[in-house]
């Protein structure tokens, strides 16, 4: 779990908004634990749910968690840039 966090967190680095993103470890509870996340994964059994605002957009091979989450970011920070949101660091949290 804190393995893939880090690497998330490590993905995300350079990015200048305030991007809250939730790494579960459970996909029956995750997506509504991290509701108020703008993103997150929960991850088991070989596989992680991707959700944005705690509704799960898709689900992913284990492999391809970081890449996907790292995609999603991407998006959302290019949508909250045009937003105007504030500038900020991103943040990661375990649960």
């Amino acid at each position: 779990m804190y393995t893939l966090a880090e690497k998330v967190q490590a993905g995300l680095q350079g990015m200048t908004v305030p991007l809250r993103v939730a790494v579960m470890g459970c996909v029956v509870n995750g997506p509504g634990e991290a509701r108020e996340a703008d993103l997150g994964v929960a991850s088991g059994n070989g596989k992680g749910q991707i959700f944005v605002k705690g509704q799960v957009i898709k689900t992913v091979p284990e492999a391809q968690i970081v890449e996907t989450l790292i995609e999603e970011a991407m998006r959302l920070a290019e949508e909250m840039e045009a937003a105007g949101v504030a500038s900020g660091e991103p943040s990661v949290d375990v649960h």
